[in-house]
């Protein structure tokens, strides 16, 4: 996985470098401190996987960047790696276009799933960002039952909530699980009424709560 990094502190950007060229399979191939050094970077070797970017930065900050990836470089992700958790701004890259959304506060392990889920084709956004979008949507975030066993779900049902979480569309689920489109949207209606929500991101945020991806 080939990867550009971008940050205009400089520090957080060599030590993001640096992490990132310790995990297995990915290297790093240039820093930047703003957006327009990696549009500049790619017209030069476009054949890179995804750009880590930080969401504010001079000159071009990560949601401009995020636009300027989906129309001028439309296999790149992008994964926007920020301290902001304020639900306009998730709401603003989530329009924009970004595959993955992390706060800086993140443990290694879940930047490794993040990036791994979105170099699959996936998107990824943190549990904190998933509760702050849910919030700002006025989902009830502390459910009656606390734990998943005290709900009666099928093991179809958990294998199509798993895949829910995971960014697979309806058609890819049902492909998988060699069931209807039609069988898939069912299960959805069932898992959202079982569990007391009222949207996908409800039912994300359920299943990454309970670690069941």
């Amino acid at each position: 996985m080939r990867i550009l990094v971008a940050e205009d502190h400089r520090i957080l950007l060599d030590s993001l470098a640096m992490l990132l060229s310790s995990i297995d399979g990915i290297e790093v191939v240039s820093k930047h401190t703003n957006g327009k050094q990696v549009l500049t970077a790619l017209d030069i070797d476009s054949d890179i996987t995804m750009v880590v970017s930080d969401l504010q930065m001079p000159i071009m900050g990560g949601i401009e960047l995020t636009l300027q990836l989906r129309e001028r470089f439309p296999h790149v992700r992008i994964c926007l790696l920020t301290v902001a958790d304020q639900p306009d701004a998730i709401k603003e890259a989530l329009r924009a276009g970004a595959d993955g959304y992390v706060l800086k506060s993140a443990e290694r392990i879940e930047l490794e799933t993040a990036l791994d889920m979105i170099a699959k084709g996936h998107k990824y956004y943190s549990e904190q960002v998933l509760m702050q979008l849910a919030m700002e949507a006025g989902m009830e975030l502390t459910p009656a039952i606390d734990k998943p066993q005290k709900i009666a779900i099928t093991q179809r049902e958990l294998d199509v909530l798993k895949l829910i979480a995971q960014e697979f569309s309806g058609t890819q689920i049902a492909e998988k699980l060699f069931i209807s489109p039609t069988t898939v949207e069912t299960h959805r209606k069932h898992l959202m009424q079982k569990l007391g929500v009222q949207t996908t991101i409800g039912l994300v945020k359920y299943a990454l709560k309970f670690q069941l991806v």
